[in-house]
């Protein structure tokens, strides 16, 4: 069983992050994960990062190739449970193909999307179907799509779809978009998007793939002919693997995380999206990355 000071669970901003801070303090670092990036690779378009503008894909293989330079093992691999060794010292990390031993661990898994539950989703994944516009919008170029939420996702992403397609339809349960103002004005210029607000998706029908959206607006129900749809509602945290050991979680179940990162379980820290806090952004998870890192350094050396 390979042995680790530190142990980080995911490889998104906060994990990389936590893994350049841990590894140059001299800590012995592994980070597991099932791919590098997480779901920042699916961000369009980041103007929000100091000194940089692009896309989260591009960021995030700047992030990791500056901690290749350390010394962090990068184990990519999916993480099954975590248990606390007999002794109560250690944490044995368990995961598809192997266990880890470590001393400490900082969790930064992140979320993965909501989905609505509604008839057609699942049977038309991969057939219009999407959670990415990152990866998908090339395969709509010149249709006609919806893309479903008001946050800040959900606009750039139909704000990126309506340069390639040729109608994009926002689909909003609210009366007012959670997003950045600016994209609001930017909505508000773009001639081919038509935004539905105090709407609710109700079924996505095809026949082999999507053709139409059945919506409820106010008091009616209407359907709109697209050849795609793009799911934005949000996210839930990716933590079960944590049961065994009970960390203290919040209604939605993100971890709780005081401002030292610190969990209820003593030499376990959360960062990123996992982790209880109201600003889910890149540049929050990195900070809170470092700050997980540091405290997991400054508990392995006693101070």
């Amino acid at each position: 069983m390979k042995q680790y000071d530190i142990l980080i669970i995911g490889a998104g901003p906060a994990g990389l992050t936590a893994g350049l801070y841990s590894a140059r303090s001299g800590l012995k670092t592994g980070i597991v994960s099932k791919d590098i990036g997480g779901t920042s690779n699916s961000i369009l378009m980041i103007e929000n990062w100091p000194g940089y503008s692009g896309s989260g894909a591009e960021l995030m293989k700047k992030f990791y190739e500056q901690v290749k330079k350390y010394d962090v093992n990068f184990i990519i691999d999916e993480v099954s449970s975590i248990e606390k060794e007999k002794s109560g010292k250690e944490f044995i990390v368990k995961t598809k193909k192997q266990e880890l031993s470590c001393k400490a661990l900082i969790i930064a898994t992140g979320t993965e999307r909501k989905k609505l539950k509604i008839p057609g989703e699942v049977e038309f994944l991969g057939k219009g179907v999407s959670y990415c516009a990152t990866c998908d919008s090339f395969f709509f170029k010149g249709k006609d799509v919806a893309v479903v939420g008001g946050s800040d996702c959900a606009t750039t992403s139909a704000l990126a779809l309506s340069e390639t397609s040729k109608k994009v339809y926002l689909i909003y349960r609210g009366e007012k978009l959670k997003c950045e103002n600016i994209n609001k004005e930017r909505l508000k210029k773009k001639k081919n998007v038509k935004i539905f607000y105090n709407s609710f998706p109700l079924e996505i029908l095809g026949k082999e793939k999507v053709e139409e959206i059945r919506i409820m607006t106010k008091d009616k129900k209407q359907n709109i002919k697209i050849d795609g749809i793009f799911i934005e509602v949000g996210s839930t945290p990716l933590a079960e693997f944590t049961k065994n050991i009970n960390l203290k979680m919040d209604d939605e179940k993100f971890i709780h995380v005081d401002e030292n990162m610190k969990t209820s379980v003593d030499g376990v820290y959360a960062a990123g999206d996992v982790a209880s806090g109201k600003l889910k952004q890149v540049v929050v998870s990195s900070a809170q990355g470092a700050i997980a890192a540091k405290s997991a350094y400054n508990w392995l050396s006693g101070k």
